[in-house]
């Protein structure tokens, strides 16, 4: 049977690991330099995220109230985080 498009998209254990560490950072940053109606910049070694943990970053805090965008690129990714409502802060 073939596979859906969400089960060929899984992270592998590796790929889990390192969105779990990267997630503690920026979750750090944020408590650290956001504050309400704020954009937050934060900036990620392109190395270790790669395009599939970058698709699964932005897509849990696009869920979590976020709004990404992604900027630049070379050696170091470079997200805006934006708040969807910081009206309701």
């Amino acid at each position: 049977m073939p596979i859906t498009p969400f089960q060929a998209f899984r992270l592998d254990k590796t790929e889990y690991e390192i969105l779990r560490v990267v997630e503690n950072k920026i979750d750090e940053y944020l408590e650290k330099n956001y504050f309400p109606g704020m954009t937050v910049t934060v900036t990620l070694p392109a190395k270790q995220v790669t395009d599939r943990i970058l698709h699964s970053i932005m897509q849990r805090y696009q869920e979590s109230g976020w709004t990404i965008e992604k900027k630049g690129g070379g050696e170091m990714l470079t997200l805006d985080f934006i708040p969807n409502r910081p009206d309701l802060e």
